[in-house]
């Protein structure tokens, strides 16, 4: 049985309301589940209203979106090292959650920075 993007999106964010509605009644704060549950919910409902416009992707978005992430890994493997080396040398004191909060919004923000300029460029390849 295979399932269109469409009805695992409903499903999804359903889910995550229904569980976030069980752990509220069992006295958990589950107010994030509720946030991803509307989340999954708008994007579907987005990504169906914008069907019409074109394909969904072809040849030159996949490879558009496999460099971008891949310059985004590379980006933020480089920024750990760099802050793992000043941490170590006690350049700058750093905790654990402030050294992962650092990463994710560069790993985020990288790839948000470098899909939307691969795709003004249209290629891949920086020369």
């Amino acid at each position: 049985m295979r399932i269109d993007k469409f009805s695992a999106g409903v499903l999804l964010g359903s889910a995550l309301i229904l569980l976030a509605q069980f752990l509220t009644w069992a006295g958990y704060d589950a107010f994030f589940l509720v946030a991803g549950g509307v989340a999954a919910l708008a994007t579907t409902a987005v990504r169906r209203w914008r069907r019409g416009s074109g394909p969904e992707k072809d040849e030159r978005t996949d490879k558009i979106h496999a460099f971008g992430l891949a310059y985004s890994w590379l980006v933020s493997i480089i920024l750990i090292l760099v802050v793992f080396a000043a941490a170590k040398i006690r350049f700058i004191s750093i905790d654990a959650t402030t050294a992962l909060s650092i990463a994710i919004f560069i790993m985020a923000g990288s790839a948000i920075i470098l899909l939307s300029a691969l795709y003004r460029r249209g290629d891949v390849y920086w020369s």
